[in-house]
């Protein structure tokens, strides 16, 4: 059960990565030329990264799983 939990939280790490290498890519490509102009034009918005925020020290220590 531990492994599993170990496993998924891993899974959610590296889906956190993914979205947010995406959002520096999207930034990056609103902010060059000529994705600025279209930007621009069509109302293109800066996005954010995904935080986990105050809740990551948490996430350092597993779940306590009890049956």
């Amino acid at each position: 059960m531990q492994d599993e939990l170990s496993a998924i939280e891993d899974k959610l790490a590296a889906a956190r990565r993914f979205y947010n290498s995406a959002v520096q890519d999207y930034n990056t490509a609103r902010e060059q030329f000529p994705g600025s102009i279209i930007a621009g034009m069509f109302s293109f918005e800066e996005r954010d990264f995904f935080d986990v925020g105050e809740a990551r020290a948490t996430l350092s220590e597993p779940p306590q799983v009890k049956f």
